[in-house]
């Protein structure tokens, strides 16, 4: 039986672990969970990249995150989930300098907008939680294996997703919402849905080169339920 339950910090879940060599990316680092989850990682030694949409208010949270932790190994990168462009140019990047990739949280996303297209034409809670998230990971997979094969153990996908995936299978036959029938819970309950199915996906296809995924739901949180915030 799990020693941890529903109010289990991040510190204690990773408490006694050892990440010094692992290299970790969380997007949607420099607010709400991402913060913790990118000091949870910290704390435990490992170097993060946070990638973010706004990089002045990420690196106040990365310095934080130094301060706070004592790990230096604390970064941020510029990504815009909305934008294929922005997720191919931080793949790029990240590739470049070399470094393998152990965990990637696909943290990220935007809830019950109202209805709004990426750049690149899609219904922007589809587009952001999902295909920009998809690209990444896809993008990433090289450093992914290597990451494998560097540390000996699993390398990990975590895409954060939500009970409220049930409002939506994926609607294959108007994904973008073009027929006027858009609803803004119905819409994030398909990004959400496709948060899973990428999950499994994932594992299904690459598992056998160490990289494996899973779809969390971080639990229901108390707010105000004024969803702007969340949207673009």
């Amino acid at each position: 039986m799990s020693k941890f339950h529903a109010k289990s910090t991040a510190y204690e879940v990773i408490d006694g672990h050892d990440l010094t060599g692992y290299e970790v990316i969380v997007t949607g680092g420099s607010s709400g969970i991402g913060i913790e989850t990118a000091r949870a990682f910290a704390k435990a030694g490992a170097r993060v990249v946070i990638g973010a949409r706004d990089l002045k208010k990420a690196e106040d949270v990365a310095q934080d995150i130094r301060q706070s932790t004592g790990n230096n190994q604390v970064e941020v990168m510029k990504l815009e989930l909305d934008s294929l462009a922005s997720v191919n140019d931080f793949v790029q990047k990240y590739l470049a300098t070399g470094r393998h990739l152990n965990i990637l949280v696909n943290n990220a996303g935007i809830m019950a907008c109202p209805l709004t297209y990426t750049v690149d034409g899609f219904e922007s809670q589809f587009g952001t939680n999902h295909m920009g998230h998809f690209a990444l990971t896809l993008g990433l997979i090289s450093a992914l294996k290597e990451g494998k094969r560097k540390v000996g153990k699993n390398s990990r996908v975590v895409s954060l997703t939500s009970v409220a995936h049930f409002r939506s299978d994926i609607r294959f036959d108007d994904i973008n919402f073009k027929s006027g029938d858009y609803d803004p819970w119905v819409s994030y309950g398909q990004s959400k849905t496709a948060n899973c199915l990428f999950a499994v996906a994932i594992t299904k296809l690459y598992s056998s080169d160490g990289v494996f995924s899973n779809a969390v739901m971080p639990g229901k949180i108390l707010i105000n339920y004024v969803f702007l915030p969340w949207c673009f």
